[in-house]
């Protein structure tokens, strides 16, 4: 018996079927040479090949791969995960709008879709996108809508150690890539160039075994060096926190020295940092959601470099997850008191509308037309280009979103993500269901991956790996 046939019987013997007469297209015979996906399953078996169709009720894969023999009928009742390589289209608009969906009953995750604004009532929300027409959302279920002028996501992963340097010279040596996470393996730190935009969001989770100890770089200016000469370094060192600004041909400042003694008692934490770099903007650094120190009156915009580093600061080893660089609207999250006051407040008549420029507009959306909003207000009826608005207060009643079988998350190439209950996915196409929007057909070229089982807990182990597996 071939060696290959003994693994494959004691690997896939439980989940996989054999078209027989059908002989399978071998990778290196395809002549534009597509790179192929990857399926995870969750007893750490990696299957290379290609998805030809999917279907959902039946729990069933039929995949091309040359490690099988022909096309084979995979069973996806313990399958993780499918990656996608198709290319997305590029699409230059005048505003990108991106909706935030409220999440499903406990679960923290929550979807996001982008698109171009082009209806706004009092029951509904169209976007329309390159990847699947018109999606009209239910305005109930849409937590938060935002709007930008450049795309409102610069980086989402890590997917591996592609695009990532390492000051030791060997990424291989001190850092491990896996399950979407790195991991340090020495106090060598790694570091990534990404544009920061003018307003933007830096946000990571951070795992580690004893102590939380470490730094975080960003603005730096040598990606290949732990102590670069100009950018900000945000310094974890057990129960405290600092940040530090070196910027060019400035003094250096200490701008934040906090204690974070809670942080002690854990083995994670959610950092996210807050940067507006105009000289009257307001920073912050949050941890868990809770606000640890802002700073403001510099000027950031001298700043140059766009590299961030991750650097331990001795041998325990750091996980290092979900990091993202994103827009920012320049409005940092309310204060648990500030909401409550706000909600004691008088209820305003009409929908909040925050400009880029800092204004506030309260009225009610009468019509978009070609980029441009209506609004009536209570001084006369007034036209907004939507390139000039930032966000808009929707109801403060949320309805839950539900969970269904089926369900999967589909990421996005540029980051984010949406669940939709699968009907059907082919080579082109992807069929689903989803409470917010309905039935759609999604270009699959528009995503990077897709996540199956999602909402069968005894799997988030082997998907997402844990505390005491590094």
């Amino acid at each position: 018996m071939k060696p290959l046939t003994i693994v494959k019987k004691l690997l896939f013997a439980p989940t996989l079927l054999l078209i027989s007469g059908i002989p399978s297209l071998g990778e290196d015979d395809r002549p534009t040479k597509e790179k192929p996906s990857v399926l995870t399953f969750s007893d750490k078996s990696r299957i290379s090949g290609f998805p030809k169709s999917v279907e959902a009720e039946k729990k069933q894969l039929i995949f091309d791969s040359s490690s099988l023999e022909g096309l084979s009928i995979l069973n996806t009742k313990k399958l993780l995960e499918m990656t996608l390589n198709g290319t997305p289209k590029k699409i230059e608009a005048d505003h990108y709008a991106l909706a935030t969906i409220k999440g499903h009953f406990r679960d923290s995750h929550r979807d996001t879709i982008r698109g171009r604004l082009t209806n706004l009532d009092d029951k509904t929300i169209t976007l329309e996108t390159w990847y699947a027409g018109n999606l009209t959302l239910q305005r109930s279920l849409v937590h938060s809508l935002d709007i930008f002028n450049q795309s409102p996501s610069f980086y989402n992963g890590p997917d591996g150690p592609e695009g990532w340097v390492s000051a030791g010279g060997n990424i291989e040596k001190y850092w491990t890539f896996k399950n979407r996470t790195m991991i340090s393996k020495a106090r060598s730190g790694i570091a990534r160039e990404v544009t920061i935009p003018d307003k933007a969001k830096i946000s990571f989770t951070a795992n580690w075994k004893s102590s939380p100890y470490f730094r975080i770089l960003f603005f730096s200016d040598d990606g290949s060096d732990d102590y670069p000469g100009t950018g900000y370094s945000l310094n974890v060192q057990r129960t405290y926190m600092s940040v530090y600004r070196n910027a060019p041909n400035d003094r250096n400042n200490d701008i934040i020295s906090e204690s974070i003694r809670n942080m002690l008692e854990a083995e994670t934490a959610e950092f996210t940092i807050y940067l507006d770099r105009s000289k009257d903007g307001t920073n912050a650094v949050h941890i868990d959601g809770k606000e640890i120190g802002t700073w403001t009156g510099v000027d950031d915009t001298k700043f140059k470099g766009n590299w961030i580093h991750f650097v331990p600061q001795n041998t325990s080893p750091i996980k290092f997850s979900q990091i993202s660089v994103s827009q920012w609207d320049g409005i940092l999250p309310a204060k648990p008191e500030n909401a409550e006051e706000e909600d004691t407040g008088e209820k305003l008549e009409g929908q909040e509308i925050r400009l880029a420029n800092g204004d506030v507009v309260i009225g009610t959306v009468k019509s978009i037309d070609e980029g441009n909003v209506s609004l009536s207000t209570s001084f006369g009826d007034v036209g907004v280009p939507i390139k000039l608005m930032r966000s808009v207060a929707l109801s403060e009643k949320i309805d839950e979103v539900r969970m269904e079988t089926n369900d999967i998350r589909c990421w996005f190439h540029e980051g984010g993500y949406i669940t939709v209950k699968l009907k059907s996915l082919d080579e082109k196409t992807l069929k689903g269901y989803s409470q917010v929007w309905g039935d759609a057909e999604f270009d699959i070229n528009a995503f990077s991956r897709i996540e199956f089982n999602i909402w069968r807990p005894e799997l988030d182990t082997a998907r997402y790996g844990s505390s005491t597996n590094w």
